[in-house]
């Protein structure tokens, strides 16, 4: 486990953590950094990302302080445009989580057809803009025991990855982690809310 010099809670709900590979940015300033993933929303710290490459095209400061970066800029331009919601996580580094889920279906690993389009449209806008990392959470409802689920949540974090790479997004700019159940985002007791847990999340983290 590294040490985090900057230590402190990133965000109120999970979503970044684990870690299958690490980009070329990141690998020499924390290469253990997902593979410690927390298990709950309390458990969450924030990697240290003040050493990170300063892309030099700052103008403007964030909501939160962050510094706006072209890379930013046209990540949201992006987002707006495909209609793609979002939501900027507090904190002093640039982290958007989208509020679009990739789903699947009960047991599968394959990434749900409704699904499928705009994961393409995401991936091939990644593969041409540099500065930003891709954090993939993996998660399942709660059919099956927790080892059949967290196997589960890790292969469908490593589907939506290759989905990317198949796309031409460089391997080692994203991190896969999977949950299993333990992080539900709707209640297990319906079947509407079983296919609302059967999901992975996307953060794209913009360097600064």
């Amino acid at each position: 486990m590294f040490t985090l010099r900057h230590a402190g809670w990133l965000m109120a709900t999970v979503l970044l953590a684990g870690c299958s590979s690490v980009s070329s940015t990141t690998s020499k300033l924390f290469p253990e950094m997902l593979h410690t993933a927390p298990k709950s929303e309390h458990d969450v710290l924030h990697p240290d990302w003040a050493n990170a490459p300063n892309m030099s095209n700052a103008r403007v400061e964030g909501p939160y302080g962050q510094v706006r970066t072209d890379a930013w800029d046209s990540l949201e331009g992006y987002l707006v445009k495909q209609g793609l919601d979002y939501e900027l996580i507090p904190g002093d580094y640039v982290m958007i989580r989208l509020k679009q889920k990739i789903h699947f279906n009960t047991g599968s690993a394959k990434v749900a057809d409704n699904s499928v389009y705009w994961l393409q449209q995401l991936a091939n806008f990644l593969a041409e803009q540099q500065g930003i990392d891709v954090v993939i959470g993996g998660h399942t409802d709660s059919t099956g025991s927790v080892v059949i689920n967290d196997r589960l949540s890790d292969k469908r974090a490593e589907s939506v990855r290759q989905a990317l790479v198949t796309q031409q997004v460089p391997r080692q700019i994203i991190y896969t982690r999977g949950y299993g159940d333990h992080v539900p985002a709707c209640s297990n007791q319906t079947q509407y809310g079983k296919a609302c847990n059967r999901r992975v999340e996307l953060t794209l983290i913009v360097a600064q």
